[in-house]
């Protein structure tokens, strides 16, 4: 067995893809990155460049629904504002933390005794939900609300987010402007404190706000409308996510969902004026690779030329000194933002915008752009596979020799790479080590080198995903009326008083995973967006001291998402059931 594949995610058996033939070729031969990105220009304005030809970078047909109530009212009524912060600040205020050793329900149903209170207060605080929607609890924990459209042989549409959030380090508690389970609104700022106010609890309720104000509204949907709300996010989601997907095909089949929309990026003013939205159609990979050096004990007194740390030491520092290549395609979504960067930014330098441009259709530009890129890191981890050695174990007395040390390698592929190709690259980088001490090498329990009497290094990985699939965008149906919604809600929505406004949409990607992994067999459709405007800085508080989000920001939300539900509903005829 080559890869520890318990906690495989919707992938092949790689211990079937990877023969000791590859292994004896392959031996003998990284919520928020538009916000990450834009805050890294400076921000001088002058008159932007026009490139008209490019088709990453556009401004969308905006679609208004029919059906459009309460658009106007989520945006400016008072009563509408102070009802949406009380009901984030309310979510916001029940810890619903998870660590990575969190159980699984069966195994401890009292960890997540805070998820059930959240569980109560959503059913409180949203009653036409709880009144006009099937709840289901998955695996205990998971809560599947389904709004049962009128025509059942058309593909259900849906949203997702989760209850869980990342934990608050008491160490940091102090430093917070206002304690981070407070949920406290800060009129002055316009600013909801607190963890999860970003990641991701002002998406989930916003979810089910816009469906709350839908309902009081009259509407009624023709096609099935599902929100599933996972609980481990933040470590995964293999009880959470993972148990909802393998729920939601057994009911629906392959391909039996229309749309999936999760979170994922917010929109960016790059310049003065200028918005883009550039939601993730693409995911990278992951692999975690664990590298174990065996070796004997004894005392310290009388010790080896190399101790299996000192081992395990030069490993990890080949590894770090032979970082993956830096590779770029144009068909790499990332690709969509750095074009609208350089027709509409006016602090990216003249010469990058130029690479940026031709890169199209000139190597030697493209190899230009290649290398600005890889000298920032606010971008360089979305063109290469990453790799960061995150543990380390290794001796228990000052004088006995370590017999075992191991480490554990993170890996998050590129999107033109393989889970296949990163485990045979620090395979390669382990034998080289294995050979200048004399130990024996295995590939999980498959022998590469045997074993000798100085010992063995052993190299497995963990957790295996191959990137995401490209989610259709350019000529599909489903990705107009999403854009579509996009341009309308920000254009026409939320900047509707500023007449110099544009808005630009567009594809990215991101360095980390979301729960969408679960859901690939669903559809073809998932996108990731937040559905507002975050400013320049906040999104650095995401996981960090003083998480923040503007209460004008959640109100864009719950538009976005009353707008994309109507949207669909009304305009979609693709995608039925067969």
């Amino acid at each position: 067995m080559l890869l520890d594949t318990k906690t495989e995610r919707n992938i092949p058996k790689y211990n079937q893809l990877i023969s000791k033939r590859r292994v004896a070729m392959a031996v003998g031969a990284g919520m928020l990155i538009v916000g990450a990105l834009s805050n890294m220009f400076s921000w001088s304005y002058h008159n932007h460049i026009g490139v008209d030809y490019i088709e990453q970078c556009g401004r969308m047909d905006p679609i208004l629904p029919e059906f459009n109530k309460s658009i106007k009212m989520i945006f400016e009524s008072p009563d509408f504002k102070e009802k949406a912060i009380s009901r984030l600040a309310g979510a916001i205020q029940i810890p619903t933390e998870v660590f990575d050793d969190n159980p699984s329900p069966s195994e401890d149903i009292e960890y997540y005794h805070e998820f059930f209170k959240l569980h109560d207060y959503l059913v409180n605080s949203f009653p036409l939900v709880s009144k006009h929607l099937k709840l289901e609890k998955v695996n205990e924990v998971n809560l599947l609300f389904t709004w049962e459209g009128k025509d059942k042989k058309l593909k259900p549409m849906m949203l997702t987010s989760h209850q869980d959030v990342v934990p608050v380090d008491p160490e940091t508690v102090s430093q917070w402007t206002y304690p981070p389970f407070s949920g406290h609104y800060d009129a002055s700022s316009d600013l909801i404190y607190g963890r999860g106010a970003l990641d991701c609890k002002t998406l989930l309720v916003a979810q089910l706000a816009a469906i709350e104000q839908l309902i009081e509204d009259g509407f009624e949907p023709t096609r099935t409308v599902i929100v599933a709300l996972g609980f481990d996010e933040e470590t995964a989601g293999l009880h959470g996510a993972r148990t909802m997907g393998k729920f939601l095909h057994e009911r629906y089949g392959d391909n039996g969902i229309y749309s999936i929309v999760d979170e994922g990026s917010m929109v960016a003013e790059i310049s003065k004026n200028v918005f883009i939205a550039a939601p993730v159609v693409q995911e990278k990979g992951y692999l975690d690779v664990n590298i174990t050096v065996l070796g004997n004990g004894g005392h310290s007194s009388i010790p080896p030329e190399h101790t299996t740390i000192g081992v395990a030491a030069e490993i990890i520092s080949s590894l770090e000194n032979k970082p993956f290549k830096f590779e770029f395609s144009l068909e790499n979504p990332f690709y969509g933002f750095l074009v609208c960067m350089a027709e509409h930014s006016n602090s990216l330098p003249t010469e990058f915008k130029k690479a940026i441009i031709e890169a199209r259709f000139d190597e030697k530009e493209r190899k230009k752009l290649v290398e600005f890129i890889s000298q920032r890191p606010e971008m360089r981890e979305l063109i290469r596979t990453s790799q960061a050695v995150d543990v380390f174990h290794g001796g228990m007395k000052a004088n006995a020799l370590p017999q075992v040390s191991t480490f554990l390698v993170n890996h998050r592929i590129d999107i033109q790479s393989s889970v296949q190709e990163v485990l045979e690259s620090d395979l390669s980088v382990a034998r080289e080590v294995a050979e200048k001490y004399g130990y024996g090498l295995y590939l999980a329990d498959e022998e590469v080198i045997p074993c000798t009497d100085v010992g063995s290094i052993t190299v497995t990985g963990y957790k295996p995903l191959e990137p995401s699939p490209y989610s259709p965008t350019g000529g599909s149906q489903v990705w107009d009326i999403f854009s579509g919604t996009i341009q309308n809600v920000f254009q026409n929505g939320l900047l509707r008083n500023n007449s110099e406004a544009e808005v630009y949409v567009t594809t990215n990607t991101i360095s980390a995973n979301s729960d969408t992994k679960h859901y690939w067999a669903l559809t073809k459709n998932i996108y990731r967006f937040f559905g507002n405007v975050l400013p320049q800085g906040l999104w650095k508080t995401v996981h960090s001291v003083d998480e923040t989000i503007p209460a004008s920001a959640h109100l864009t939300s719950i538009a976005f998402v009353y707008e994309y539900i109507v949207n669909v509903q009304e305009g979609a005829n693709e995608d039925s059931l067969p």
